[in-house]
């Protein structure tokens, strides 16, 4: 394991004295003002994949290699349909193909775009499908009504409008119909062993195994492990802004690492209650890995603390349907 200089803990008082809001998604989280933010998985209506120009420096250039790729599969049998021409958006291609022989006999049709975002290109993806009557007219303007809402965004400034942020841009969606799955991490410089992450899953499903909460998965866990590595400081319900009705376990492991979580199970399509909400904050962290730094810039009962400030923070950035007036940070 690495080693870390133990840095004394600023007081949450201090470390709060100046905020700033930081935005991921729909999601809008009060944060100390050296919060650094790190962009997890993003995707709507099956984009935004994210690449560089300095890679690709336009966008047939990057639908180009994505079918050369597709090609070189010896799983598949890719035929395109039509060539990469413009696309719907300024600065945007896109083309058609099918991906194996049996999706030619039905019809099954698979859509690249991509779209250029000053420094930035931005990968669509999508195939049509019977099962959920998604025609390639629809999906096709999915893609144009994503593209054409979208613009650069700086990650410092708060949109005020509805839709979601992702890394370099910002993608104007007022209607709520899509799939969504968005997800950040965030540190702090005078805590640097400290991460603290959230995402959301607006289409995930909540059958079987994927409806039991958290509290109910950590009593399993403890059943079936003869020697369970953790303490409890606290578990039990939670619910944040009268309309997340969640659960959360806060826990020490046997080597002083804190794994502390919030989960909620919501509704699968639910904008303002999805299926799969999740916080959590971990301790000890260097190079990505918890527990692998040997001691920790903070306490357990300012970690505590700490937990506490960042999910009362944690709020949808402008108003969706089902919100709470608390549960919405720009009014």
């Amino acid at each position: 394991m690495t080693s870390t200089t133990k840095v004394p803990a600023p007081r949450l008082d201090d470390l709060y004295a100046r905020t700033k809001l930081m935005c991921f998604g729909r999601y809008a989280v009060e944060l100390p003002a050296e919060t650094e933010q790190i962009m997890g998985p993003q995707e709507i209506a099956g984009g935004f994949k994210l690449f560089s120009r300095k890679e690709f420096p336009d966008p047939k250039i990057l639908l180009e290699a994505r079918w050369m790729k597709e090609r070189s599969n010896l799983y598949h049998e890719a035929e395109m349909i039509t060539e990469i021409v413009q696309g719907p958006a300024q600065n945007s291609k896109y083309f058609w193909y099918y991906q194996v022989e049996a999706a030619k006999r039905n019809d099954i049709r698979c859509l690249d775009g991509a779209i250029a975002i000053d420094s930035r290109l931005y990968l669509y993806e999508g195939m049509t499908a019977k099962s959920v009557n998604l025609s390639a007219d629809e999906l096709f303007q999915r893609m144009t009504d994503l593209m054409r809402g979208m613009r650069a965004w700086d990650g410092k400034s708060v949109p005020r409008e509805p839709g979601v942020c992702i890394e370099g841009a910002f993608i104007h969606e007022p209607t709520h119909r899509f799939q969504e799955i968005m997800s950040s991490g965030f540190v702090f410089p005078s805590m640097p062993d400290v991460h603290f992450s959230v995402m959301s899953n607006k289409g995930a499903s909540t059958e079987g195994d994927n409806g039991k909460g958290l509290l109910e998965r950590v009593d399993e866990a403890r059943s079936e492990q003869l020697f369970y590595p953790y303490t409890f400081l606290r578990r039990g319900k939670r619910t944040l802004h009268g309309l997340w009705d969640g659960e959360e376990v806060l826990a020490r492991r046997t080597d002083g690492t804190l794994e502390f979580d919030w989960e909620m199970v919501g509704e699968t399509g639910n904008v303002a209650r999805p299926p799969w909400f999740e916080m959590g904050l971990r301790t000890r962290v260097a190079n990505n890995e918890v527990g692998a730094a040997r001691t920790s810039a903070i306490s357990d009962e300012q970690a505590v603390a700490l937990w506490d400030r960042l999910l009362e923070g944690v709020k949808f950035r402008v108003a969706v349907p089902g919100a709470t007036a608390a549960s919405v940070a720009l009014a």
